[in-house]
């Protein structure tokens, strides 16, 4: 029986690894809704009351993708995460999604985001 549950367990892991994309930020836009793997500079970002936005790709408002951290992970974070990030190289782990029209990707946990 314990050979069966790690193998499921195994096989679930690879799975999962499997349906993450790594992709560069000129062909994220075509990503919407899959789970990717994303390494690029934090060009600019912006802590405010209620988020954190680190923008790739470019500097606000031209930035191809912006990562956000809502107020409610942040404390999850050994510092704020403009702080640990801005001007730095970054890779983010994570759904891509739009928000009025722009893509971002949303990080609930700091182990999404490593300096690269």
């Amino acid at each position: 029986m314990k050979k069966i549950l790690l193998t499921f367990v195994l096989l679930a892991f690879f799975i999962a690894a499997k349906s993450q994309t790594n992709v560069s930020i000129k062909e994220v836009v075509n990503h919407v809704g899959k789970e990717v793997t994303l390494c690029d500079s934090v060009y600019s970002a912006r802590s405010m009351e209620s988020l954190s936005l680190l923008n790739l790709g470019g500097k606000f408002p031209k930035e191809v993708i912006t990562v956000v951290v809502f107020k409610s992970d942040r404390d999850k974070f050994e510092k704020e995460p403009v702080t640990l990030f801005e001007n730095k190289r970054i890779c983010v782990i994570g759904k891509v999604t739009l928000y009025k029209e722009k893509l971002q990707i949303v990080v609930n946990d700091p182990k999404q985001i490593k300096l690269n």
